[in-house]
């Protein structure tokens, strides 16, 4: 009897096949969607108990606009094959998601007020504003990591909001990210360089670009 578990065909094989499959899973598990996702309501459920509610019915509309709506139009040309597969291996596939997500960044912005949340995920979504943009606009010149700077960001932007410790605690994560990257040879290392540097400055530019217009 077979006791395998039911997968899907392709997924099985991609398994079965795959010589570094501890390095795909964690490219897959620990994508940018799926960490801000869990860092957005890690922040919600933490940032201020008083507006907890808020908070977390703010950072579901974050992961909706911001997170699952590129999903799901990769995966939906993926299906049409219109983009070769989910790992964007080509700059120009990235164009359009980027935007998506940019365009969900700016529509939580200008309703932020309505949902009473904590500042915090304003500031947050501000900032994964910013740093999309400075993926795209890279994008057009190198194949940057969007795993390094998605990881980065949240080392960089949690250690200013939290504090040294705090964002400390993301630094082995972000290690095993670039490594997985390296072993799959999605990028190069200067592609992972580039896009950890995006990802660590960028929190401070928006910060301080913020604190001038206050």
């Amino acid at each position: 009897m077979d006791t395998r578990l039911p997968l899907p065909a392709a997924l099985r094989h991609r398994v079965e096949s795959e010589e570094h499959l501890w390095a795909t899973l964690a490219s897959l598990l620990l994508s940018p969607p799926v960490v801000w996702a869990a860092w957005v309501f890690a922040i919600a459920w933490t940032a201020n108990a008083d507006h907890r509610q808020a908070d977390l019915r703010y950072a579901a509309l974050f992961v909706v606009a911001v997170c699952a709506a590129p999903i799901f139009f990769v995966t939906f040309m993926v299906r049409n094959g219109r983009i070769s597969d989910v790992n964007l291996r080509e700059s120009r596939e990235r164009y359009i998601p980027y935007s998506i997500a940019i365009i969900g960044g700016l529509c939580c912005l200008a309703v932020f007020s309505q949902f009473k949340a904590s500042p915090v995920l304003y500031l947050v979504t501000l900032v994964t504003i910013v740093k999309l943009a400075l993926m795209l606009v890279g994008t057009l010149f190198a194949h940057i990591s969007f795993h390094a700077a998605g990881m980065a960001s949240v080392i960089s932007a949690t250690t200013l909001m939290f504090g040294f410790n705090q964002g400390l605690l993301f630094l082995p994560v972000l290690l095993l990210v670039v490594l997985a990257r390296l072993v799959l040879r999605r990028h190069t290392p200067g592609q992972i360089l580039i896009g950890t540097m995006i990802g660590l400055l960028t929190p401070l530019g928006a910060i301080a670009a913020l604190g001038m217009l206050i």
